[in-house]
């Protein structure tokens, strides 16, 4: 094989491996707390939607993740498979991870080249770029919904252009101009992206002069940095676009147009953070595991040889890299009340620029003796040159180990693929799986509603239901359309009604449905039974939805229809159904039908009323025993004990 193949296949090879790892442990839930609010779940909004992030907006990089999310979805889609949400955004952030470890390994293969390695040492950098993929809070980051990949990336690519354009002999030609150029608008970039990537622009604009200062003297060229840097500003247009065309996004605030709702987005109290100083400053430098967690994610070893070694880079890429890390140092000692990880993620990789810095000083002074052990041959001078190897492996070992290490110790934390506690979407799932109405809309508590809008926005499952308040509630019942109501929620909403006494109906065990008071039922039971059970009550019949022949337990839902005799007054009877099977008993009690929202005392005759319960049904079950029963002084009484036959038999 060519040698020169190597480092290209080496840093595929990397690449693929990393992507296995990120996508066994790639975030697939999302935990209750994580639905109200928050970075994670404004970027999900954002990138589906294609609607303003949290300020300044991110444009760039929302329009990039709707791009994203929206094509993958389709790819899937098209071959018949329906992908997870959650794993789909965070895949963005893999995306970005990717590209920042490409990136590092071509800047570490640049940074370590010499006359003996032309290609630079592309197994340190491997190693290197392996390190810091498994770092943590890289880790965490490459495979949640953040932006803080793309943020490394960004400043990455910033370094690996200077780089490029540091090399070019000739810095008056066209090719070196336009890398000017290129790198002036990836610096506006930070702009309409994340702006602490903005950091390393001073620094870099010093070596730029330093090196060619004749560039001061050029203006078309200096003209052209500054509208290339302005570029990504206009970007802000779509920012105020989709908030015009939307102003229910605009959150809280009261603004008379779009434009004083913009100014006032991008002017938010978390911008102007990002640019100036904090209200306390100091009051972060060592809150929230801060600086501690530097030293424990890069280890002791790798922290102090990377600082070290920045200090042996050449002059001007020394003072990027010491200008940069001393900002960051300020920038968190100012105030980032628990976001200064944004600021020391880009910090890890130009630290192993360092550590690459060291291992090619020695190997290079290694390689000067073995040229001398070579040359004294003829002296009989006993110098073993293969200590050039033995160091050199020495190294590379070390930083096999160091990677295990990391790995290990970071995956626990890192691994995001089914949390225990990611059980936001669990409930709302299992809502949205029942067959539900048409074009419908739904009232749901809290939690209940923030993932049912999660699934149905995000998710694209019943995309034709919409949530509903109270007033949106009512004034669909005042002009005859139906609303579905969570059994937990119903309560909350009836209290709520002015003016309006709907029907109520048990659409299923799990959902409501709120009726205006003349419609139609509209639905039959699959047993048709007009049995009189006593006190005046008639079981018109059930249905049975759930079970399969086929699982030996399973949740059954049984919707009983209640109906009354003429002129009959009824007292009001609790309702117990219950089903055995092989050494299993699941019972179900409610104070009257629809979990006592409609007494059997409130039936008018010719009304039916639908009544939903969930049972757990074993083995062997075949009929279901329903009791109506009240509480009296001492003890119970029962009205009626009823056998039902399970019309799809548990075997």
């Amino acid at each position: 094989m060519n040698g020169s193949a190597w480092p290209r296949r080496g840093g595929i090879f990397l690449l693929l491996v990393v992507a296995v790892l990120y996508w066994a442990t790639l975030d697939n839930g999302l935990r209750p707390g994580e639905l109200e609010g928050g970075d994670l779940i404004t970027h999900q909004y954002a990138q589906v939607q294609a609607r303003p992030s949290n300020a300044p907006g991110y444009p760039l990089y929302t329009m990039g993740g709707w791009l994203w999310f929206h094509g993958l979805r389709a790819l899937f889609n098209s071959v018949g498979i329906t992908p997870n949400p959650v794993s789909l955004l965070s895949s963005y952030s893999t995306l970005w991870a990717l590209v920042s470890l490409s990136l590092l390994y071509q800047i570490l293969r640049r940074l370590t080249r010499s006359p003996v390695r032309p290609d630079g040492d592309w197994p340190v950098a491997l190693l290197l770029t392996g390190f810091y993929a498994v770092t943590y809070f890289f880790w965490y980051y490459a495979t949640t919904t953040e932006q803080y990949t793309s943020a490394i990336a960004h400043t990455l690519a910033i370094l690996y252009v200077y780089l490029r354009w540091r090399d070019q002999s000739d810095k008056s030609a066209r090719g070196s101009n336009l890398i000017l150029l290129f790198l002036a608008f990836l610096c506006g970039l930070s702009f309409a992206h994340m702006i602490t990537v903005a950091v390393i622009v001073p620094a870099l604009l010093i070596a730029v002069l330093w090196q060619e200062p004749k560039l001061l003297r050029r203006p078309p060229l200096i003209i052209g940095a500054l509208v290339a840097a302005a570029l990504p500003l206009l970007s802000y247009i779509y920012i105020y676009a989709r908030g015009a065309a939307h102003p229910e996004w605009w959150g809280v605030g009261d603004w008379a147009t779009a434009w004083e709702w913009f100014w006032s987005f991008v002017r938010t109290s978390q911008g102007q953070e990002e640019l100036g100083w904090g209200l306390q400053p100091g009051a972060a430098f060592f809150a929230n595991g801060f600086p501690e967690a530097i030293w424990q994610e890069l280890s002791l070893p790798i922290l102090g040889v990377g600082l070290v070694g920045v200090g042996m880079l050449d002059k001007r890429l020394r003072l990027v890299l010491w200008g940069t890390l001393a900002l960051y140092a300020l920038l968190c000692w100012v105030d980032r009340f628990g976001n200064w990880f944004q600021v020391i993620l880009p910090a890890y990789p130009l630290i192993l620029m360092g550590v690459a810095a060291i291992i090619q000083r020695f190997d290079g002074r290694i390689v000067h003796m073995g040229r001398l052990a070579r040359k004294s041959e003829e002296t009989d001078i006993s110098v073993r040159p293969r200590h050039r190897y033995d160091v050199r492996n020495s190294s590379l070992a070390l930083l096999a180990v160091l990677i295990l290490w990391r790995g290990l110790a970071s995956l626990p934390a890192a691994d995001s693929r089914d949390r225990p506690g990611d059980t936001a979407l669990v409930r709302p799932a299992q809502l949205l799986a029942q067959s539900l109405p048409a074009d419908g809309a739904f009232f749901a508590a809290k939690d209940d509603a923030l993932g049912l809008d999660y699934l149905i926005t995000i998710g694209g499952v019943r995309s034709d239901l919409r949530a509903v308040d109270k007033r949106e509630a009512s004034a669909r019942l005042l002009v005859g359309e139906p609303v579905l109501v969570t059994k937990d929620a119903a309560g909350l909403l009836l209290g709520e009604l002015v003016g309006i006494a709907p029907q109520i109906q048990s659409w299923s065990a799990d959902w409501i449905e709120l009726l205006p008071p003349q419609a139609a039922l509209g639905r039959e039971p699959a047993v048709l039974l007009d049995q009189s059970v006593g006190d005046g009550i008639v079981l018109h019949g059930y249905s049975i939805t759930g079970c399969s022949l086929e699982v030996d337990r399973c949740g059954m839902d049984v919707l009983l229809f209640w109906s009354v005799q003429a002129e009959a007054t009824p007292s009001d009877w609790s309702v117990s159904l219950r089903v055995e099977g092989e050494g299993h008993v699941s019972q179900q009690d409610s104070p009257g039908p629809v979990t006592g929202l409609r007494p059997f005392s409130t039936i008018e005759p010719g009304q039916i009323v639908v009544d939903g319960y969930r049972l757990d049904a074993g083995a062997g079950a075949n009929e279901l025993l329903l009791i109506l029963y009240r509480e009296i002084e001492g003890g119970f009484e029962n009205l009626a004990e009823e056998r039902l036959t399970i019309f799809t038999p548990r075997q």
